[in-house]
Order: structure tokens, then C-alpha cells, then sequence
């Protein structure tokens, strides 16, 4: 199905962040292999830069570092890698695993706001007590 040129637009927007996440997070060579730098809103030299300062952090750390910057989409798919040994490395498994219990709570303002707009009204109007404070957060 062809997407109007408005949401396509949109979705190309939200593709050029995700792997601009990537990259700033040394993960470069992944616009490299999947041929993704005509749809990059980067000029090739920061690219080139970014690709060329490795980040001191090691690769799995990155990982999750990247997915936690994406959002709850990203964290939940790191999540469900932590828990597959059979396809990814230890090294990335014990640090995808602090993605279950260690992601800090998303901001209170565009939760209200998801919910007004989902529900109609705000939280104060809606639930005897809601709790800004969140009991967890990571999923």
C-alpha cells in the first residue's frame, strides 16, 4: 500500500533520527551497510567524523545507550534481546538486561498529554489520584 506523501514524510523524519542515534552513538558503519546515507540529514563530514571517533564506551553499553535515547519501542526490543541468548553475545545480554529495571521514567508532560488525547481529558478528571511519580519505569 502507498503511504500519502505527508506520512511518508513523517516516517523519513523519525528514520533519519533513529539512525542518527546510531551514528552519534558510533554505530556509523550501519548507515554504511544498509546504504542509508542519501536519506541521512547529516553532511558527509560529520558523518565521516563521527565514524572516525570511536566513543570509549564498548559496543554493547552503546547499544543500549542508543535504544534507551529511542524510546520505549527501542527499550522494549532491547528488553526481549536481553532475555535471547541464542541470538546475541553474553557481553550484550547482561547489558541489555539493565534495560528490564534501570531506564529512567519517561517525563510526566507528554505522558499527560498522551493521555488526554487518548482519553479526552486529563488524569485529574479522569482517576480519583494520579500518582506523577511513576512506581517503575522500563516498560
Amino acid at each position: 500500500m502507498v503511504q500519502p506523501p505527508i506520512r511518508a514524510a513523517r516516517h523519513l523524519q523519525r528514520y533519519r533520527e533513529i539512525v542518527g542515534v546510531f551514528v552519534r552513538h558510533g554505530f556509523g558503519q550501519l548507515a554504511d551497510l544498509l546504504e542509508l546515507q542519501p536519506y541521512l540529514a547529516l553532511p558527509r563530514r560529520l558523518l565521516r567524523r563521527w565514524r572516525r571517533a570511536a566513543p570509549p564506551l564498548g559496543a554493547p553499553r552503546r547499544l543500549r545507550l542508543a535504544l534507551e535515547e529511542l524510546g520505549p519501542t527501542f527499550i522494549k526490543l532491547g528488553q526481549i534481546l536481553s532475555t535471547r541468548p541464542d541470538l546475541i553475545p553474553p557481553d550484550y545480554i547482561v547489558e541489555l538486561a539493565r534495560l528490564q529495571d534501570t531506564v529512567p521514567p519517561a517525563p510526566w508532560e507528554p505522558v499527560r498529554a498522551q493521555i488526554e488525547a487518548e482519553l479526552g481529558a486529563p488524569p485529574e478528571e479522569l482517576f480519583a489520584a494520579f500518582d506523577r511519580v511513576p512506581v517503575a519505569a522500563a516498560s
